[in-house]
């Protein structure tokens, strides 16, 4: 069988504490003189970092947003995109979380027109591990409907992403370690495809030992720079080519989770994982043995059903020993709408294969999360 594996227009990671100061140079490179910054409101606020790249950045820097809310509301978009018009941006940079992420793309995918990427790159600098910033893919939600839809084009793709620990610092440790959870989500998801790949499985798997490893070591040490870093490396091994291996069915339910009561993805991923893990099994032992591997579970001489149970307890235990939601009615989800999130799953797996079970299954696997 002939296969093949597709790469995103991604240029450069740079990683690395202290990576943030080489944004400038960047921008040299690149011959861009306006930058436009898009953040949320709690980095804009609540910590100096906004202000500390504005500086960096000097007489580059045009304009910044920081209205960016989760899940990325199409009212956002519509402001952001006339504030960068105005001050006649010819580079966009995120920073913060993967809201603001997702914002930029579809922002400087409506500001590129019909041109190419270069005409107006893009430089994501993260302080999470929601690792959005490494697809061709964003989210938006309508905010009339509370539905989310994605939006796909090669374009969208950052030019440049700055990993940098010391920027993690200032983030909340339910938002830093829930979005750990997310990165465990992309390489599960991954592993499990329907489409897999031998380059993403062996990134899924790795990604998988460093969480496992270094996410509990850096709610332990918060300021251990080592282990922010390799958990930004696992999140950036846990989704490199989702374009190639699509999603199967944990993300698609956050997606919609999170769109319709205000969830954060992370938090999605710490209710999600283990009930789809279990809803899956039948269909993926194979792959779930991989997972219990990753964790260090022994699986020699063992039966493919009795080690994928344990994989999916093994998961539920690390999600729970880090004091976040695992219960829809926990998280403001109303049960009367269940059967709405179930349909709009159905409606967004349509994008990537066809969802096994049909509504009432996925309600009923909903209903097991409430």
């Amino acid at each position: 069988m002939i296969r093949e594996y597709k790469f995103p227009l991604l240029e450069k990671v740079i990683f690395g504490a202290g990576s943030l100061t080489q944004v400038p140079k960047e921008m040299d490179r690149w011959g861009k003189e306006r930058a436009f910054i898009v953040t949320g409101k709690s980095m804009a606020t609540k910590t100096d970092l906004v202000r500390k790249l504005e500086t960096l950045l000097e007489d580059r820097w045009v304009g910044t947003y920081s209205g960016c809310q989760q899940h990325v509301p199409s009212s956002n978009i519509d402001e952001a995109v006339a504030r960068a018009r105005e001050a006649r941006a010819d580079m966009i940079i995120s920073f913060g979380g993967g809201s603001p992420v997702d914002a930029a793309k579809i922002i400087a995918l409506q500001l590129l027109g019909d041109r190419p990427q270069e005409a107006i790159p893009q430089i994501a600098i993260t302080t999470t591990l929601s690792a959005g910033e490494f697809t061709p893919f964003a989210g938006i939600t309508d905010e009339k409907t509370r539905v989310k839809s994605v939006r796909s084009d090669p374009r969208m793709m950052p030019k440049i992403i700055v990993l940098d620990p010391e920027v993690t610092l200032a983030t909340p440790m339910q938002l830093w370690t829930s979005t750990g959870m997310k990165a465990l989500d992309h390489a599960i998801e991954a592993l499990w495809s329907v489409r897999p790949q031998p380059l993403s499985d062996t990134l899924a798997m790795e990604a998988i030992r460093k969480l496992h490893k270094y996410l509990p070591l850096s709610m332990k040490e918060p300021n251990n720079l080592v282990a922010r870093e390799e958990c930004q490396l696992a999140a950036w091994f846990s989704i490199f080519g989702l374009a190639n291996v699509g999603v199967r069915l944990s993300h698609i339910f956050g997606h919609q989770i999170g769109a319709r009561w205000d969830v954060p993805h992370g938090i999605t991923s710490c209710i999600t994982i283990p009930h789809c893990m279990r809803f899956l099994a039948p269909q993926t032992l194979d792959q779930q043995v991989l997972i219990a591997q990753a964790f260090g579970v022994k699986t020699d001489g063992r039966k493919p059903e009795d080690v994928a149970a344990e994989a999916a307890s093994t998961v539920e235990g690390f999600i729970d020993s880090f004091g976040v939601p695992r219960r829809l009615r926990d998280v403001g989800a109303k049960e009367d709408e269940l059967p709405l999130v179930a349909h709009a799953v159905i409606e967004e797996s349509a994008m990537w294969h066809k969802q096994q079970g049909g509504e009432e299954s996925l309600l009923g696997l909903l209903k097991s999360m409430w």
